[in-house]
Formats: C-alpha cells, structure tokens, sequence
C-alpha cells in the first residue's frame, strides 16, 4: 500500500498511528524523496502547506471540520512524551 492509498484510509486512531509509523519507515528507506528530512524543515513544510491549503483543497467544508487546537497538541505533545 503506498502513502496516498494510507492517507485515503485512516478512519481511527489505530490507522493514524499506523501511518505515522509507516512515516517513519519511509523517512529511514526513502530519505532522498522527502523534501523535509529534519524536524525543523518538517514543521516549516507543515505550516507553509497549511497556509496554502484553502488554494490546494477543494472541499469547501474540509477545513471548517477540523479541530486546529487538538492537532496543535499532537504537535507538542510529540515534543515532550517519552
């Protein structure tokens, strides 16, 4: 299965934890086809994409569903957990 078709599938908490492992995977195997290898780059290349996304994302109700401050606590939470 490869990332797109994973995306398209994570309806619960196991299938997002499973495709962050799959994340971590394929930043060990695949390394040269990420954009981002460091953490820092990562978080930039998240906020740039979020700031672009109302002109990337055609579904008008997509952002509207989302829980910003639960997202924010995954990100760093991430930063402190063991």
């Amino acid at each position: 299965m490869d990332i797109q078709d994973m995306l398209e599938k994570i309806d619960s908490r196991e299938d997002f934890i499973e495709f962050i492992s799959y994340l971590i995977k394929d930043l060990k195997q695949n390394s040269s086809e990420w954009e981002n290898t460091n953490l820092e780059d990562y978080l930039n290349g998240i906020a740039s994409w979020v700031e672009d996304m109302d002109g990337i994302i055609t579904e008008e109700n997509f952002t509207k569903s989302i829980d910003w401050g639960f997202v924010a606590t995954i990100l760093y939470i991430g930063s402190r957990y063991e």
